[in-house]
């Protein structure tokens, strides 16, 4: 089959640009359907509303997949400074938190680095930390897991972060690594608070008071859903590729950037090349896959189950992109997870003649969708956008109440399917001779993910 990609290309970007209906489904998502958190309603709703729209654009296969999630449920959380019973301070569980109920003597641990730990000189068992979450400047980063899995073992009871932003933002945050086996067993009991009740609680920490942490809640079973739709490929039609994206949310979030941008994309990028086929009859050479995942934030569940379900004995795809957060930023290339298809990637997006670039990432990137694809020995990455530069000062807003579609620039989603219409049409045409012959080693991929553990992901 011979595309004649000046046409194809054209009508690619125009259809994403005039004929969009992004606004539409960004609309649906956080407005109409609000939080989606995994196994709620919520969640539930906009499956089908997925499934509905793979369906009306002419998707093959369009269906929902259902799996059990271990979920989680806070029902309360409360800071209280002892002998300050009228004063409110900022609360949020970190997601996965046990309950717990202690009052201690509260400590300032800085970002709980071992020379801060050494220099305190004194016992930290049956105290509550108070300690920040980001990475100390200009020293080796190590990750948050690794900081309260130091607290833990010198007796920390429990530890307080406050949110390095301003204006008493507070966001759900994860205590544990998603390298792990069980990504959601938290090392400590973690709680958030506001910078500005994070100020405060430092110097009543130096004034050496002491707090009451309260956190209520439960670990259940529920049903949450994968959503898949696909477009076959006339050339290859057994060889894959796979766009996805998840759709659930945080507790509390209508999740515009993370992550109904990514989902509306994905929708768009599915429209654009089923039309593309159905009015010019050019088709994709191998057969591509849109799928939006439920329950990522609570480690990755969704996009494990998936490639537990579809890729056990069965041949792999060649290729997995995931959108995630993507009203970050505008795009600016891909970010791989292995090296192999870095030629192939960057030579497709010399061709498009956008300025894009193809990177490799240094790290195994358990932060989203993408890694259970990695660990199965899939190729596989993400769009070089979330956590680089050009990125949007009012998209850090993720994981809370606060994550609401005026934050997204609903233009560079449309930019965004339209490039990667075009970028998955003409990877689908690479003839199989230009894909690495050799396999992706699972063992050596788990050995490094092992040995990876608690690093912090570098980003540029």
């Amino acid at each position: 089959m011979t595309v004649d990609w000046s046409t194809a290309e054209r009508w690619l970007m125009g259809s994403a640009s005039t004929d969009s209906l992004a606004n539409e489904h960004i609309n649906t998502l956080c407005d109409s359907i609000g939080i989606r958190w995994g196994g709620s309603e919520g969640e539930r709703h906009a499956a089908e509303y997925i499934r509905s729209q793979f369906e009306a654009f002419g998707l093959r296969s369009a269906s929902i997949e259902n799996f059990q999630v271990n979920s989680w449920k806070a029902t309360s959380a409360d800071i209280l400074i002892s002998d300050e019973t009228g004063r409110t301070i900022d609360a949020r569980a970190s997601l996965f938190c046990p309950s717990i109920n202690v009052t201690a003597r509260l400590v300032d641990v800085g970002f709980g680095m071992p020379h801060e730990i050494k220099s305190l000189n004194q016992n930290l068992e049956g105290t509550v930390a108070l300690m920040a979450s980001g990475y100390e400047p200009f020293t080796f980063p190590e990750s948050l897991t690794l900081r309260l899995e130091r607290l833990s073992k010198l007796g920390v009871l429990a530890c307080i972060t406050p949110h390095p932003t301003g204006g008493r933002h507070t966001a759900h945050g994860h205590a544990s690594d998603w390298r792990d086996h069980n990504p959601n067993d938290v090392p400590l009991p973690l709680i958030h608070t506001s910078r500005e009740d994070g100020a405060l609680l430092i110097r009543r920490a130096n004034a050496g008071a002491s707090v009451t942490v309260h956190v209520d809640s439960k670990q259940l079973k529920k049903t949450s859903s994968n959503v898949i739709g696909d477009l076959k490929g006339k050339n290859w039609p057994d060889e894959w590729i796979i766009l996805g994206a998840h759709h659930d949310t945080t507790v509390d979030s209508p999740g515009a950037n993370d992550n109904a941008s990514g989902c509306t994309v994905v929708l768009e990028t599915a429209r654009l090349l089923a039309r593309l086929e159905q009015e010019y009859n050019i088709s994709p050479g191998r057969s591509i896959r849109f799928a939006t995942f439920g329950s990522e934030e609570q480690g990755l569940q969704g996009s494990t189950a998936f490639v537990k379900k579809h890729y056990g004995n069965d041949p792999i795809p060649r290729l997995m992109i995931n959108l995630d957060e993507l009203a970050t930023g505008a795009m600016k290339g891909v970010a791989l997870q292995f090296p192999q298809l870095r030629p192939l990637i960057q030579r497709e997006l010399d061709a498009m003649n956008e300025g894009l670039t193809c990177h490799v990432m240094s790290q195994m990137d358990s932060s989203g969708d993408m890694f259970p694809f990695a660990l199965r020995g899939i190729q596989s990455g993400m769009l070089w956008r979330w956590r680089f530069v050009g990125r949007h000062p009012d998209a850090s807003f993720g994981h809370s109440s606060s994550d609401t579609l005026d934050k997204v620039r609903t233009r560079e989603l449309k930019e965004y399917a339209g490039l990667l219409a075009r970028l998955l049409l003409r990877v689908s045409h690479t003839t199989p001779d230009q894909w690495p012959e050799k396999s992706l080693d699972i063992d050596e991929i788990a050995t490094r993910t092992a040995n990876e553990r608690g690093s912090a992901a570098r980003t540029m």
